[in-house]
């Protein structure tokens, strides 16, 4: 058998083998349905699938609940799915005049951002060296960190923080339709300036 089953605060929990293949899943869920547990009067116990690290698709999904619809033998309280986990993307180039870059997910930033180049930012991203050069949020709920602004240009909805010189953990981000600069002692700067 591949499933497991143990009961937890009232609740079946049905352990899935995550290995095994789906269809055997399905046969050994409708045979343990089938068991003289599952075949008294009026009990329907809630049940809880748990499918470790398997992955599964929309159409083994859609089985599964046929099945439990078909035996009418429990009642479906949920599944535990494997979550995707936001994984930090690191940059080390240096990034000259001229150049331009574009970060698509959380990122932090170890190189230099020199005097004429372009970040373009869909995610967060996080500087550790010197930003010099122009920022760019391609959305207003992107987030910028560094603790090294020298002169550097924020560009957020249109918005832009001219000259940002920081020597302390800065966040910029965009909020009641101004950018804002956000140093770790809690105080937080009005900067707006519209781009024509």
């Amino acid at each position: 058998m591949n499933i497991e089953v143990k009961g937890v605060n009232g609740v079946l929990v049905l352990k899935v083998n995550q290995f095994c293949d789906f269809d055997t899943v399905l046969n050994d869920l409708n045979m343990l349905l089938e068991q003289p547990i599952f075949q008294q009067d009026g009990y329907y116990p809630r049940a809880y699938f748990d499918f470790g690290c398997r992955y599964l698709k929309k159409e083994e999904l859609n089985h599964l609940i046929m099945l439990i619809k078909q035996k009418k033998k429990i009642l479906f309280d949920g599944l535990s799915l494997p979550h995707v986990q936001n994984q930090l993307e690191i940059k080390r180039q240096q990034l000259r005049n001229g150049e331009e870059l574009f970060i698509d997910k959380e990122t932090l930033f170890l190189g230099t951002v020199n005097p004429g180049s372009y970040v373009y930012c869909y995610d967060n991203v996080y500087f550790l060296n010197t930003v010099r050069g122009t920022i760019v949020a391609m959305n207003e709920n992107v987030k910028i960190y560094g603790h090294d602004f020298q002169n550097a240009q924020i560009v957020i909805n249109q918005e832009t923080l001219h000259d940002l010189t920081t020597s302390a953990l800065t966040s910029v981000y965009y909020k009641d339709n101004c950018i804002k600069a956000k140093k770790e002692d809690g105080y937080e700067q009005n900067y707006c300036s519209y781009i024509g």
